[in-house]
């Protein structure tokens, strides 16, 4: 059955809220933009340590009367604590008073706010050395005290309830500042959206589950992870493994962990892939995870094969060799990606799966990457292929392939040994901004589903249904309050009595002004009335308006546009200009009310839209939640339809393409054309007419304009 957590992530699903979360960072990084010795590149760290100690110093707070309350009642007894300790038993770290973020807040000119924001940092990692987190500090030098002052102001600011946000602020500044450096590497942040979809497709519930990602940046995989197992089977713990070469973004991923209640080890490396990293590292890497997720860097060019060669981890499926012009072979890798490919195949245990994002184009190449792919098809570790449309990542356009791997699947007698299946998911999206895409909630969960019944989990696919059943039920007939900002919804039958009394209200407000008002008509109002003599009849069917009248978004729009152009005739037209009776009653507050009753009702009207929709979907795509081949969406291929394609794993080559339906057969089709065609000679034809009568027109113009 869905849980309560998973109703309400669900009920507001693809809702866009206000954008002033985002509005205030720009704020904050455009005074940076303007005073600091900074680049667009290193705007997010000095604002990501400021929000740090700005929901710590929150998270607290939060605590502190349950924290001295336990501290009073053991300060006496056998198993007594400090404050301190107490502190770091409820929320994981102690925030010493020159760290909280009011102490930042009453600082003034006259203080060095420079040397006093880094000390707080300091003090913080002093009295946390457990932690292991390291604040970013280095770049506060660079910002002239007034300007590091308003920005503590406009940090205050934005509410940071929870340990996520150091994500969305990251995958922020990475959106609003292209980061060149990174994206010419091959180095993408992976969107919250896509990090979901590769967890909830590995499924990583597993008592004790050993995480790793070897190319982890800001660790939002691990931190997804940990919140689907929390979703899913409650608190557990995840031995999360990690590495990174970019010693600032591993230290915000140490941060990421650390504000999210994770513990984990995640490593400094110095190159992006060698042998250094994983001998020395992690040298017992070959088998030894549950769960492998990454993003890797893609295309990387400058592996040396002497680096490579003869390690265990790439000894199974090969290297992926090739030869220069002459003939003989390099003494580099054309790219790196299919030494990333097996590396993710064999950090796996027996039973292991894995879900990394790659290059579309890994899915054909050729040479010595289709030799490995032969072979890991030829295993049966691959498990899942799912092609994303691109604009998902804020640097590049690029669109990426997720690939899944299952080392269970490689066993003989494994019900999906021989399988694979393929999603084609580029025409699932939703369109944030003009050059950004995510997944909802939903389409995140319907490709899910599909993989669900893949793997003949079917009772999972139809608590989906169920989840977008209750969820319809609740928006039509029940009660909803947005947690995130406390406002209730109640049923649409209920919204619709609200809008119905509100235009009732104005309507019976403005008659009433109206009529009193005659007598001081002037002539010009009188010709209005006279002009528009149904004003009256029409305020008259407004105030006789019912919930039963408001059906839908059309009937509802066309009653409040008709109060409206009402209320704007009788103030712009009628209304003397000594007039203060308007004012007095209150129409344009009424008229406000209106409004807002509408916009209520439509949203849960819309929100009663998504949920049928998203039932449609289930219901129309797999009917009776039963697996079928859908053409230009997915398709299970056996391994010899798999080597018939050259063991491409280019989902389009086995699903197909989806063509559009006009609900046409082939000789209405053709009659359609025909008709086009004989329209199109048809006007041509009237334009070379009009184009002459234009010309002989000027002539006499031009005659006469002589004459």
């Amino acid at each position: 059955m869905p849980t309560d957590n998973e109703i309400q992530a669900i009920l507001f699903d693809g809702v866009r809220m206000p954008r002033k979360f985002e509005d205030r960072l720009w704020a904050a990084a455009d005074n940076l933009r303007a005073s600091a010795r900074l680049k667009s590149s290193e705007y997010s760290s000095p604002l990501l340590s400021l929000f740090f100690l700005r929901y710590a110093s929150n998270r607290f707070i939060a605590l502190t009367k349950q924290a001295e309350r336990e501290f009073e009642q053991k300060k006496d007894s056998r198993n007594s604590e400090t404050l301190e300790d107490v502190y770091k038993r409820l929320a994981g770290f102690y925030l010493p008073s020159e760290s909280r973020f009011e102490t930042l807040m009453h600082l003034t000119d006259a203080d060095n706010i420079q040397q006093s924001v880094i000390h707080a940092m300091e003090v913080f990692e002093e009295a946390n050395p457990l932690a292991g987190v390291v604040l970013p500090k280095n770049d506060y030098i660079k910002i002239p005290n007034k300007t590091l002052r308003e920005i503590i102001n406009k940090v205050s600011e934005v509410t940071v309830s929870e340990g996520d946000v150091f994500g969305k602020i990251y995958e922020y500044f990475l959106g609003k500042f292209a980061l060149n450096e990174g994206a010419k590497g091959g180095e993408f942040y992976t969107p919250t959206s896509v990090v979901r979809l590769i967890v909830e497709v590995i499924e990583p519930f597993k008592t004790d589950a050993r995480v790793f990602d070897p190319a982890c940046g800001t660790g939002g995989m691990f931190v997804q992870s940990a919140k689907f197992v929390e979703r899913h089977v409650g608190m557990q713990r995840l031995s999360i493994y990690g590495q990174e070469r970019v010693n600032e973004t591993a230290n915000l991923g140490r941060l990421n962990l650390f504000v999210n209640g994770l513990k984990g080890n995640i490593r400094d490396v110095h190159s992006s892939l060698s042998a250094a990293t994983y001998t020395d590292e992690y040298s017992n890497t070959l088998g030894k995870f549950d769960f492998v997720m990454a993003n890797p860097p893609f295309n990387v060019d400058s592996i040396k094969v002497e680096d490579i060669g003869g390690h265990p981890l790439f000894s199974t499926y090969g290297l992926p060799l090739s030869t220069a012009k002459s003939g003989k072979k390099k003494d580099t890798f054309s790219n790196a990606n299919y030494l990333w490919i097996s590396l993710f195949a064999m950090a796996l245990n027996e039973t292991g799966r894995a879900g990394f994002v790659m290059a579309n184009s890994a899915s054909d190449a050729r040479s010595g990457e289709l030799e490995i792919r032969r072979k890991l098809v030829d295993s049966g570790i691959v498990d899942v292929m799912i092609t994303l449309s691109s604009h998902f990542f804020y640097t590049v356009a690029l669109p990426v392939t997720l690939w899944f791997f299952d080392r269970a699947k490689t066993r003989e007698g494994h019900p999906r040994h021989n399988r694979t299946l393929f999603i084609d998911a580029t025409r699932i999206f939703t369109q944030v901004t003009r050059a950004t895409r995510e997944f909802t909630q939903s389409q995140m969960m319907n490709i899910a589903a599909i993989v669900w019944l893949y793997r003949g989990e079917t009772e999972k696919f139809r608590e989906l249904r169920m989840l977008y059943e209750r969820s319809r039920y609740s928006w039509r007939d029940g009660q909803v309050t947005d947690e995130t900002t406390n406002k209730s919804y109640a049923g649409i039958q209920r919204h619709r009595q609200k809008v119905a009394g509100a235009i009732q209200t104005v309507s019976s407000t403005l008659q009433a002004w109206a009529e009193g008002i005659s007598d001081e008509l002037t002539e010009e109002g009188k010709a209005a009335l006279q002009a528009n003599p149904d004003f009256f009849s029409k305020l008259d069917s407004l105030r006789k308006v019912t919930a039963d009248d408001l059906t839908d978004e059309a009937s509802i729009n066309e009653r409040v546009t008709l109060a409206e152009q009402a209320v704007m005739f009788a103030d712009k037209i009628l209304r003397p200009s000594r007039d203060k009776t308007f004012k007095n009653v209150d129409i344009r507050g009424s008229l406000k009310r209106v409004s807002d009753e509408r916009n209520d009702a439509l949203f849960v009207l819309d929100r009663i839209a998504h949920f049928d929709e998203q039932l449609r979907w289930l219901d129309s795509t797999f009917p009776d939640a039963v697996w079928r081949d859908v053409e230009g969406l997915c398709r299970i291929a056996d391994r010899p339809k798999i080597k018939e394609q050259g063991y491409s794993l280019n989902p389009a080559r086995y699903v197909g393409i989806i063509p559009d339906d006009d609900g046409m057969n082939e000789d209405e089709f053709r009659g359609l054309i025909e008709t086009n065609t004989s329209n199109l000679a048809r006007l041509h034809r009237e334009a070379d007419d009009l184009q002459r009568e234009i010309a002989d027109d000027l002539k006499v113009l031009f005659v006469e304009l002589k004459g």
